[in-house]
């Protein structure tokens, strides 16, 4: 039996480290794979914020009487309480009218200015865009015609009425 108990510990000794060297390959793995994760949420909180500040400023600038200013405020607002940083917001047209049809919101955020952990490592030079393009709500014949498909029939329209 003493035979026994010796060949068991001779046998445990030849593997001493072996665990010390499986974990030395693998930890960092896991680290990285733990840092991508995050940084994938990251961007995605990212986008999903620039969504929603694109969408609500598009709908804040839709109404009669809305100037960019006032959506580019609302952006800047909703991007702001999410503590992001860079952020580039843009309205066309810069100066909305009476015949505004159509209005687009651009948000863009800069990955590396707005990351937890790494982003020049993950993203580097990335840019997290949203554009949301809205019908102005103005005269009937006005957001008609903001359809790309009926712009000849405004200009026939206004032929025919001035005879």
């Amino acid at each position: 039996m003493s035979f026994h108990c010796k060949l068991r510990r001779t046998q445990r000794s030849k593997r001493h480290g072996t665990t010390l060297v499986e974990f030395a390959f693998v930890f960092p793995i896991i680290i990285l794979f733990f840092l991508f994760t995050f940084e994938i949420g990251r961007v995605l909180m990212l986008q999903h914020t620039a969504d929603t500040a694109a969408y609500e400023a598009a709908r804040s600038a839709m109404v009669p009487g809305a100037t960019a200013n006032d959506a580019i405020t609302i952006a800047t607002e909703l991007v702001q309480s999410a503590d992001l940083k860079q952020v580039n917001v843009e309205v066309i047209p810069a100066d909305i009218t009476e015949d505004t049809g159509l209005i687009t919101v651009r948000v863009d955020v800069p990955i590396a200015g707005n990351s937890w952990v790494t982003p020049q490592i993950f993203f580097p030079n990335a840019t997290v865009s949203s554009e949301v393009t809205l019908m102005c709500e103005r005269s009937p014949l006005i957001r008609l015609t903001a359809l790309p498909a009926l712009k000849a029939k405004k200009t026939q329209m206004n032929n025919n009425s001035g005879l």
